[in-house]
């Protein structure tokens, strides 16, 4: 088994020896690859503090104060936007919706699988992770990392909840 450090811990670690970081509540894994990108980005600003969200199959959410990760989470939206065939730019009103009711995910889903409309699928699923993560982006610094147009969807949604995002 791989070796893991447990948050928080510093973005660099400090015996050079790059691990996959854990973290027990909630139960996440942030890979060295993320660790190392976090890292690479703090380089240039060391002193920075605020919220990395790094985008794709796997997104994280990674909390960072003085030069440390000191907390994370991890969720499977890109990977389920594959296995669901979503695909284009999220619908502004699902995003909405599941934000203010995230109960509804399963059924906006079905719905808009019935209609074809992926953009409300991708709101939907986006909207529900906006909504559990609240508390890492509400009157934070988020620094979003990422590519395509799933990553143009989660700074869309967050500019749509006057959320300050700068794409990295």
């Amino acid at each position: 088994m791989a070796k893991l450090e447990t948050v928080p811990a510093k973005a660099v670690p400090e015996n050079g020896l790059w691990c996959d970081l854990h973290q027990e509540r909630p139960r996440g894994l942030l890979p060295m690859e993320e660790r190392k990108r976090v890292a690479a980005y703090l380089k240039a600003l060391p002193e920075w503090g605020g919220v990395v969200l790094i985008v794709g199959d796997v997104s994280h959410w990674v909390q960072i104060s003085a030069g440390e990760i000191v907390s994370f989470q991890s969720f499977l939206t890109g990977r389920l936007a594959q296995a669901l065939g979503v695909e284009g730019a999220p619908d502004d009103a699902a995003v909405a919706d599941v934000m203010s009711q995230p109960e509804r995910l399963a059924g906006l889903l079905r719905s808009a699988e019935i209609a074809g409309e992926s953009g409300a699928a991708l709101g939907a699923l986006i909207g529900a992770e906006l909504a559990a993560t609240r508390a890492f982006w509400l009157g934070a610094d988020v620094r979003l990392m990422g590519e395509g147009a799933l990553a143009d969807g989660y700074e869309a949604a967050l500019r749509a909840q006057a959320a300050w995002v700068t794409r990295v």
